[in-house]
């Protein structure tokens, strides 16, 4: 059978809302119209602001869930795609959305986000962004979620004053469509992921 929905959430890592808060709504906004360019009728797009849920720091288990984060994990576990977006502290994401990701490790424990897509969005006021986009990628590509080209995009602030930076100024737009695309092509995989 078809699945014909489609269910995206954006992990929200900003302590305040302002510039990382509005790329990831633009972002969900592109993924909902490439869903529905695409035939999904009614796709969902979620945002979760991690400042808003009170989660402890990671106590280093990988079995604890904290109840804070129990109804999120299971939006998680059903859901076909993520996209991740954090201000840029020090060359890196936010706390939030660290401690988030070291949380993650009890859903990869149990191989819960794998073959699920995903991408992430940085913003900062220096080039640094593309380091904390990474930052994020890289534990989840351990976890078994595939990232789609053109997925981890970084705004500089000051990039609407440098004429060569302008893609900056749309690109995060990029990350929904091609999560929303790599999304429907995992489904074709019927065989499942081999660890080894």
């Amino acid at each position: 059978m078809i699945k014909t929905s489609l269910s995206i959430i954006g992990i929200d890592g900003s302590p305040v809302r302002g510039n990382v808060t509005a790329l990831l709504s633009e972002a969900l906004e592109s993924a909902a119209d490439e869903a529905r360019t695409l035939g999904i009728y009614d796709p969902k797009t979620e945002a979760v602001r991690l400042v808003e849920i009170g989660m402890p720091f990671h106590n280093g288990s990988f079995t604890d869930t904290p109840d804070a984060l129990a109804p999120v994990f299971e939006k998680m576990r059903r859901a076909d795609a993520f996209i991740f977006a954090t201000p840029v502290h020090w060359y890196n994401m936010s706390a939030l959305t660290k401690c988030f990701i070291d949380w993650l490790t009890t859903l990869e424990a149990n191989f819960e986000l794998q073959g699920k897509a995903a991408g992430a969005i940085a913003f900062g006021d220096s080039d640094d962004g593309n380091q904390a986009a990474s930052s994020i990628l890289t534990p989840l590509l351990h976890m078994g979620l595939a990232i789609p080209p053109y997925c981890a995009f970084y705004r500089n602030k000051f990039a609407p004053v440098h004429p060569d930076a302008l893609w900056q100024l749309t690109d995060h737009r990029l990350v929904g469509l091609n999560v929303v695309r790599l999304a429907l092509a995992l489904r074709s995989n019927t065989r499942g992921w081999s660890l080894g």
